[in-house]
């Protein structure tokens, strides 16, 4: 017996955007950029190795340039909102779990996720 994970979906006709469209969606994407770009205060968390530290290059954007951030457990820092929303969200990693299947089987899945590194801001507290 063997299992099948094709997926089948259909390839509809590209839209094309209205110069409106495409005008509302460059504003957007413009006024979030500004506002990733906003400097924000606070501690970085090694959850994952106590006292440890983390060095990434980032590029958030198309015309910003790459951009090497180092950071120390328990330290704090100003950077631009969007690294912040980037460590917070982007450096989980899944736990593997067994689910148990509507049959009753088990299944490998995932539990639930493991935060690695936080960023808690100062700037509310």
């Amino acid at each position: 017996m063997s299992v099948s994970c094709v997926k089948e979906f259909t390839i509809g006709a590209k839209v094309k955007r209205s110069k409106e469209e495409k005008i509302k969606a460059e504003d957007l994407r413009v006024q979030k950029r500004d506002e990733d770009s906003k400097m924000v205060t606070g501690i970085f968390k090694n959850d994952e190795v106590k006292g440890g530290d983390l060095t990434f290059t980032i590029r958030l954007y198309k015309e910003d340039p790459y951009k090497t951030y180092y950071f120390e457990d328990g330290k704090t820092y100003t950077i631009p909102l969007g690294v912040a929303k980037h460590i917070n969200t982007m450096t989980r990693q899944k736990e593997h779990a067994y689910l148990v299947d509507k049959d009753g089987k088990k299944i490998n899945g995932i539990g639930s996720y493991r935060q690695r590194y936080t960023f808690l801001s100062t700037e509310f507290m």
